[in-house]
């Protein structure tokens, strides 16, 4: 379990979504509906850690993953970027 966050996603974050400095931002298995992909990953900047399996500090920012929620990363690398549409999430 990795997190790689882009340069251009840490400008969005502090410019669009107005996150501060030393900010916690969690990252989650987040229910979308039935079938093969009933789960993805979610972004929540109004929480704090409570039981973390992961703190990673990158560019100024908190990110964390809940032990609760370590399985949907479990073996792969977290690439958060931008692009036209705003934030995505690619996992690999």
């Amino acid at each position: 379990m990795a997190i790689l966050i882009s340069e251009e996603a840490i400008h969005t974050f502090h410019t669009e979504w107005g996150l501060e400095e030393g900010q916690y931002v969690r990252i989650y298995a987040k229910y979308v509906g039935g079938g093969g992909d009933a789960f993805s990953i979610g972004i929540n900047v109004s929480a704090d850690p409570i039981d973390p399996v992961l703190v990673e500090p990158i560019g100024g920012y908190h990110f964390f993953v809940e032990e609760s929620d370590a399985w949907i990363l479990k073996d792969t690398l977290l690439k958060i970027d931008r692009n036209e549409d705003g934030i995505v999430l690619n996992v690999e």
